[in-house]
């Protein structure tokens, strides 16, 4: 690879296994109701502000604490559903004295009531146990301690915002909104919508300023885990919204900041180096960065070297260091043609490259030598019913490693269609044969089983069998066996044509040039040639010869005016 980047004291396993989501929300804020429709347009805009501000990927380091508020509020949740149960039950078998059955119904009943009873009565007392053991671990066994344990371990989870959308507000309805965030209704509302935290807030207007105070909420249980206020003018509304984002981050991330240290190699490639972190720009590059713990894009830039890219994980520890080895940048390209002749645009490395060519090469330019590079071809389909219906189709393709090599002469083959269209005519059709194989068999069971009786009637000279009945069903059996043959290899067929439109989604690679595209190429520039040498000597003799009216008409005209003067 070209970036080496050596991290010690890297995160453990366990920060990097699957990860969950960790939803965050935000409600309208608070603000004096006799304020103008303006106020209220400002509770609503501000927490979106915020929510914009904080939907980059990151994640939570979620501590022992907060899963167990989430464990034992799923115990409670169960209890309740529990006794409800329990409740109904005990109405049922109450009911029973008043029915008007006999006894030996009556015991059986019973009997069935109080086994329901009994086993909700053992899921409440199960659910118990379960609670006592988060509190009280030293009275269980060993193994049910470790198991608890590992399952209420810090994990990381992924942040992600209330549907996925900083436009929306969660509305936990009027009740829940006028107790507060910190009631009961609000809560229950918050879980059964999944959401682990929210963001509240009140406004105080003064003129044309504003005091906005916020807090951010963990659920189950209703707990403020962090809290900033702002002052700004309603000129600069985003700027306060900013502001008090970058207050709840550390908090919304729950892990302390960590340290980057840069070890930049070449020595002379640190001198104009320019380093990225998550789209901030740090330019003269740093020794060392302060980020919050989490996923972090990174990105170093020298002038002559290649970009180096990644993303990485960086939690677990409070420092790390990296180091970098650029790779210089390497002058020259590699010629590349269409070894089947298609009008279109090439594009590499996101760049446009230049119009495909009957006759010449397209220049792609080399950066790192030992690098693939992928491209794509943009060409028209067209439409032979509708012309005017004609839409530009992008067809991805690639040139390995291998022959990234200064000077290359490659050729790859390009087809312009529908991927997506090919593939979905492909797999129906690739149905309707599988139906077909399936439809057949029914037909193919039945005729063959029929032959097989009436064959070993036959052959044990029973009367009743005669010849015509028994070469029917032959005839029958041999017709169905190739009728389901005939279905078995279409479907097969169809199912290869499948995998093969599937694996064409695959960008094609380029390769070394053969004489036969070279001398496809040798008389394409022989015809251009000789067909601009026919076009100069058109162009040479055109003008002497006469000029000619419409339809021809001008010289017959000259010759019944010249001709009384010759006679």
């Amino acid at each position: 690879m070209a970036l080496c980047a050596r991290f010690f004291f890297a995160a453990s396993s366990s920060d990097i296994a699957q990860e969950t989501a960790w939803i965050l929300a935000a409600r309208k804020f608070d603000v004096d109701a006799s304020r103008s429709k303006s106020a209220a347009a400002v509770a609503s805009v501000i927490p979106k502000l915020i929510l914009e501000r904080i939907s980059v990927d990151m994640a939570r380091s979620v501590q022992t604490d907060e899963k167990t508020a989430r464990k034992t509020d799923a115990l409670l949740t169960e209890r309740l559903s529990l006794f409800l149960q329990l409740s109904k039950e005990i109405q049922a078998r109450d009911s029973l004295v008043l029915k008007n059955s006999s006894s030996i119904e009556f015991q059986m009943a019973l009997g069935d009531e109080q086994k329901k009873i009994k086993d909700i009565q053992d899921k409440i007392d199960e659910n118990l146990k379960t609670q006592e053991l988060i509190f009280h671990p030293e009275k269980a066994k060993r193994r049910l301690v470790k198991e608890m344990q590992k399952e209420l371990a810090p994990e990381n989870e992924i942040i992600e915002l209330y549907r996925s959308d900083p436009e929306e507000l969660f509305d936990a309805g009027a009740d829940a909104e006028r107790e507060g965030p910190y009631s009961r209704k609000c809560e229950k509302a918050v879980s059964s919508a999944k959401i682990n935290s929210l963001i509240a807030g009140k406004l105080v207007f003064y003129g044309d300023y504003v005091s906005v105070s916020v807090e951010l909420i963990a659920y189950p249980g209703a707990k403020k885990i962090a809290s900033a206020m702002e002052v700004g003018s309603l000129s600069q509304i985003s700027r306060v919204a900013e502001n008090l984002a970058f207050a709840l981050l550390p908090k919304i991330a729950n892990g302390l900041p960590v340290e980057l240290n840069f070890d930049i190699n070449p020595g002379d490639a640190l001198q104009n180096a320019v380093l990225t972190i998550d789209n901030v720009v740090y330019e003269p590059m740093p020794d060392k960065a302060i980020v919050s713990a989490g996923f972090h894009s990174i990105s170093f830039e020298a002038k002559g070297y290649a970009r180096e890219t990644f993303v990485y994980n960086f939690s677990g520890r409070r420092r790390f260091f990296v180091e970098v080895n650029f790779k210089e940048e390497s002058q020259g390209s590699v010629k590349l043609v269409l070894s089947k002749f298609t009008p279109g645009n090439l594009f590499f490395d996101g760049k446009y490259a230049g119009p495909s060519s009957k006759t010449d090469y397209v220049d792609v330019p080399l950066k790192v030598n030992g690098n693939t590079v992928f491209g794509y071809f943009e060409g028209t389909l067209h439409n032979k019913r509708h012309p005017e219906k004609d839409k530009t189709e992008m067809m991805f393709l690639q040139i390995p490693s291998r022959l990234m090599v200064d000077g290359n002469e490659l050729e790859t083959r390009v087809k312009v269609f529908d991927v997506s269209k090919n593939i979905d005519r492909r797999r129906k059709i690739m149905y309707i044969s599988y139906s077909a194989l399936l439809m057949s068999l029914p037909f193919l069971f039945y005729s063959y089983g029929r032959f097989v009786s009436y064959q070993r009637a036959w052959n044990s000279d029973y009367g009743n069998v005669d010849s015509s009945t028994y070469n029917t069903y032959r005839q029958m059996s041999l017709w169905a066996t190739g009728i389901s043959a005939a279905c078995g290899v279409w479907f097969v067929a169809e199912l290869v044509a499948y995998l093969i439109a599937v694996d064409k989604t695959l960008p094609p690679k380029a390769k070394k040039i053969r004489a036969r595209t070279l001398r496809k190429m040798e008389n394409a520039r022989q015809l251009e040639a000789f067909q601009a040498m026919m076009q100069e000597e058109a162009n040479a003799i055109s003008p002497l010869m006469p000029e000619t009216g419409q339809n021809g008409a001008a010289g017959d005209e000259e010759k019944k005016e010249i001709g009384p003067e010759a006679k």
